[in-house]
């Protein structure tokens, strides 16, 4: 009762209740949650403070295509200052060749790979350079362990398709980064320092979100409501307006549950076959 006062959701608190209830049976303890008070209390909270639970807006087409357009293709340096030796003579700093941006370029792959790859951010920043593999239709991904597969007993396989355009293509702007960051093992997705090179460590999954609300402020649309979820809601949202069936985008995203694929599709589904489009006012 005292976490709903404060502010806490309901799904939150249901994770707390579930691990007492956990931690009680490992001990070999009643199920303190079966007791009627406790229930009584539950539903009071579910019913006062339940609330649908919050979704990223989808990142998709043609939002999607400013923001890939809008990622930075080459790092300027600025221009060497001039400066006065002990013998009066003058001297120029080393100079440095403009040369493509590996922000911009591992932005790009992120965005496409996320994108058309149905991704979570924690599966984003887990790839490793081994669990990509070619395939004459493009790229396959292995995935090792995800929220649906914790044990890892059977990898989950993603494919990345080569697009038409290679502007768009996840498989030409993965190739890319890998290339220009000189990545031949490990993480595929790192930071790139400011001196414009990619370092060794992997990116955090939080980052994912900066990395996204970045991209779009590139472009000048507000940021508000997007996140590092924001690339598979869009997958799952763009690939039911274009006609798939659920089966196939959960084929890609590995949703076990068609109930919670329709979650990310209910608005864009409220608009179909429906009588309020057709009043003619």
């Amino acid at each position: 009762m005292a976490l709903a006062e404060t502010g806490a959701k309901v799904g939150t608190l249901s994770r707390r209740l579930s691990s007492i209830k956990f931690a009680h049976a490992s001990a070999g303890h009643p199920d303190p949650a079966t007791h009627p008070r406790v229930m009584a209390v539950w539903e009071g909270i579910r019913r006062v403070h339940g609330a649908p639970p919050e979704q990223a807006a989808p990142l998709m087409p043609p939002l999607l295509f400013d923001v890939l357009a809008a990622c930075p293709v080459t790092r300027t340096w600025p221009t060497p200052a001039t400066t006065a030796t002990t013998s009066g003579r003058r001297s120029r700093s080393a100079v440095r060749a403009h040369e493509p941006d590996l922000t911009g370029a591992r932005d790009r792959a992120l965005l496409l790979v996320g994108f058309v790859g149905a991704l979570r951010r924690s599966e984003l920043t887990a790839l490793d350079l081994g669990d990509v593999a070619e395939h004459p239709n493009g790229l396959v991904l292995s995935l090792p362990r995800s929220k649906t597969n914790q044990t890892g007993e059977h990898a989950e396989l993603v494919v990345l398709p080569r697009a038409g355009n290679p502007d768009r293509c996840p498989v030409v702007a993965l190739q890319r980064w890998l290339e220009l960051a000189g990545i031949t093992e490990g993480p595929v997705f790192r930071g790139v320092t400011k001196a414009n090179r990619a370092g060794g460590r992997r990116l955090h999954p939080e980052s994912v979100t900066t990395l996204v609300k970045g991209a779009l402020a590139r472009t000048g649309a507000p940021t508000t409501g997007y996140s590092g979820h924001s690339l598979r809601a869009g997958f799952v949202t763009y690939a039911h307006l274009r006609g798939s069936s659920d089966r196939a985008i959960a084929h890609q995203t590995r949703h076990r549950s068609m109930a919670s694929l329709g979650g990310y599709v209910r608005i864009s589904h409220a608009w179909t076959d429906n009588a309020a489009t057709a009043l003619g006012l």
